[in-house]
């Protein structure tokens, strides 16, 4: 494990060079038991974590518990990257997947950096509440809230037609090509500890955009 630390540390020593604003790599390791503390320390003073899907072959359960100690007991925004993709150049199209959801304004809210430089922004309401504050325009408040900052959004909303509602996120995400999700992370709680949800686990599982999540 430390070997590999070290190696990353290069690597992330290589990639960085040269860059236009301040940066540091340190290399850590650490046993199962002490991760999530680990974790947690080192991220809750980010804007921001970039991670790899925590799912899919060459992953153990130590990816999972870093992306679960990061959102959950850092309390940082994360941002994962689909396996063998590239961070896009430009963001044109962002979707959000909007469920009137503390976790799911949190993340907007870390997104605006990015909502701000897209050029299309679309909240994709699925199922809307019939007895909700914006049960007559739905997504109306988010929208009010964004374009004080700049940013005109759409809003679709859309129907349950498939089992999940993640499913119908994923499919309208590549139905309007979008370049990033922006959605929030909910979880179970197992033993004092959270640990990802369904839904959640299922969008980082499938989706082949980069997801900014917020717990």
């Amino acid at each position: 494990a430390r070997e590999d630390s070290v190696h990353l540390e290069t690597f992330a020593n290589e990639k960085l060079a040269g860059a236009s604003h301040p940066w540091s790599a340190t290399a850590v390791s650490a046993q199962m038991v002490a991760l999530n503390g680990l974790v947690a320390h080192r991220t809750r003073f980010s804007d921001l974590v970039v991670l790899p899907r925590p799912y899919g072959e060459g992953r153990g359960h130590d990816c999972e518990a870093i992306t679960e100690a990061a959102m959950f007991e850092g309390d940082v925004p994360v941002l994962i990257q689909p396996d063998g993709t590239d961070f896009p150049q430009e963001i044109n199209t962002v979707m959000i997947g909007w469920n009137e959801s503390n976790e799911a304004l949190r993340a907007v809210r870390a997104a605006l950096p990015f909502l701000k430089q897209a050029e299309n922004v679309n909240i994709a309401i699925v199922d809307p509440p019939q007895h909700g504050p914006e049960r007559s325009d739905p997504g109306g408040s988010l929208s009010q809230m964004l374009s004080r900052h700049g940013v005109r959004p759409e809003v679709s909303v859309l129907s349950k037609t498939l089992p999940r509602v993640c499913d119908v996120l994923l499919r309208h995400a590549s139905d309007i090509g979008a370049d990033m999700m922006v959605m929030g992370a909910y979880s179970h709680s197992r033993f004092r500890e959270s640990i990802l949800g369904g839904a959640t686990r299922h969008i980082l599982e499938l989706a082949e955009v980069p997801v900014l999540m917020a717990h």
